[in-house]
Formats: C-alpha cells, structure tokens, sequence
C-alpha cells in the first residue's frame, strides 16, 4: 500500500488502497455503509448483499481496485486503523459489471433496482463517456466511520481523489448522490447538480418499485480545471 503522507490533524493520513489487504477491507467498507447508505435502506440490501456487491466492485475481473482510483483514511494512533473511504473509477474503462453470482431473484431485482436508477440519473454524462477512457472520474463511494465524522476527513479523501484525476487529464467528475449530506459535500468541493430523479417515481417495466421511498437521488458534476 503507497503512503501518500498527506496528515490531517495530525493524527490521519490518506493512503492510496491498492487492495493487498483486500479482505480485512470488506467488512470495514461494510461498517461504513451498512445502514447510513439511504438508497441502499430504501431498497432493502441486507449484510450478505453488501458483501456480494463490495467482492464483486472490488475483487471481480474489472474491479475498481485496478485503475488505482481509491483512498483510504487511517488514524496513525491506533495503529493505521481504517476510518473512512473514497472509491473511484473511471466508467469508460470499468465497463459494464457483472451482477453477483449466487443470488435467488429476489435478491437480483434489488440490486437491479439500484443499478438501474443510478443509470438513469448518470445519463447525462453519456455523452462524455463516448469520448473514451480518461473523461470522467466517477466517484461510486465515499464515507467516513461514524466516530469521525466532523473532522474534514471526507473532503479530505474528495480531494485526493480529485487532484489525482487533474494530473492523469481527467475533464469531468461526478457522482451520484443520495443524500443532502453528501450534496453539501460534493458542493463545497465545486459540484453541481445537473440531474435529479424521484426514487418514489422512478419506473423499471412500467411499475415503481420503491414508491414508498421518499428519497432524490442528484447527479452531481464538476468540469476539472486544466
């Protein structure tokens, strides 16, 4: 794991994760979203499906992990423990994900759920993925343990993120955000939101499938300064 010796507070580095310990990851990256993710509530995803989602994001054959697009925090006096995370990709070359294996249906319609709307709110950027690898950086995840929020660190990590896809010629970043917290975030960083989608009326084969969740999902979009 590279050391990027960036310290906040004095206490907190920023490690770029390249997944040599990939499994004491999973239930880490779990911790941090099990429960405070609100799309992921709304549908219903249980431990055991976030475990399949996480392995296959991060362990399948075009995992994110290999594009070298992710970060951790660490708090150095307990001993480099993980406290928070920013995961990112770049669409083009990720290409389409293989959905988990293992699961029965319903299992699949959820997740199927959740692809297909953060799909449709990301359209778009379509038009700028078609200009090939290299475009977009796309920010899939970014949380912090709850005990360390306040502290700076997920803008810290947005940071990382974004100063790396500057130097690599990147034009444009974006994500799909499902709270106001995490708009507030993106926001501050320079974001701005170009697209919004009612998840209590979003439509898959002319049926709601959540339309109990009263929930916005904002794409959110950055043009990256030369």
């Amino acid at each position: 794991m590279k050391r990027e010796n960036n310290p906040i507070g004095g206490e907190i580095v920023i490690d770029r994760f390249s997944g040599i310990d990939f499994d004491p990851f999973v239930p880490f990256y779990i911790d941090i979203f099990y429960d405070h993710e609100p799309l992921a509530e709304c549908v219903g995803l249980s431990r055991e499906h976030m475990d399949f989602i996480t392995r296959t994001l991060y362990c399948g054959e075009k995992n994110l992990l290999s594009q070298a697009l992710c970060w951790i925090a660490r708090d150095s006096s307990r001993e480099s423990c993980p406290v928070g995370i920013i995961a990112c990709d770049d669409p083009v070359a990720t290409g389409e994900l293989e959905m988990p294996l293992g699961m029965d249906g319903e299992d699949m319609e959820k997740i199927s759920v959740i692809t297909g709307l953060l799909e449709e709110v990301s359209r778009p950027m379509q038009e700028f993925f078609g200009q090939g690898e290299g475009v977009c950086l796309h920010v899939a995840a970014i949380g912090v343990l709850h005990e360390y929020k306040g502290l700076g660190i997920a803008t810290q990590l947005l940071q990382a993120a974004l100063q790396e896809a500057k130097a690599r010629g990147f034009k444009y970043a974006f994500s799909e955000c499902t709270s106001p917290a995490s708009r507030k975030l993106h926001e501050k960083a320079g974001f701005h939101s170009i697209n919004s989608i009612s998840v209590s009326n979003y439509t898959i084969n002319g049926r709601r499938p959540l339309p109990h969740c009263e929930l916005d999902v904002h794409l959110m979009q950055k043009v990256l300064d030369g």
